[in-house]
């Protein structure tokens, strides 16, 4: 049987309030309904990030802020939430540099994840 799935073109916006374009693509079984423009929703997915933009993400779950999209008070009623979680396990590629100044390790991760029909 065919599956079904709704397309949604937005952003991920960063702490310094740049955006990143995002395409979220969420299972829809027919019938279901479509969300309205300018929802807020809380997202978890995979996501694959390719070199050109935007970024594809698979939802594994939404939840969209509930409230009347049309009213101006609205977004007084979305939480401030910046928190963001990444969980990934892959395969470390090199020993980690330390930023001497503020103890900062970074280090390059091998990763995949089965996104948009396929392992990215």
């Amino acid at each position: 049987s065919p599956t079904y799935y709704c397309f949604y073109d937005t952003v991920i916006q960063a702490l310094d309030s740049s955006v990143v374009p995002l395409e979220l693509r969420l299972y829809s079984p027919p019938g279901q309904d479509v969300f309205p423009d300018n929802t807020n929703a809380r997202v978890v997915g995979c996501i694959f990030a390719p070199p050109s933009l935007p970024i594809l993400m698979d939802v594994i779950s939404l939840t969209a802020y509930p409230g009347d999209l049309t009213s101006d008070d609205y977004e007084i009623g979305v939480p401030d939430d910046i928190s963001v979680a990444i969980w990934m396990v892959g395969a470390v590629l090199n020993n980690a540099e330390v930023d001497t100044d503020s103890q900062t390790r970074a280090f390059n991760l091998a990763v995949s994840d089965y996104v948009r029909d396929g392992t990215k």
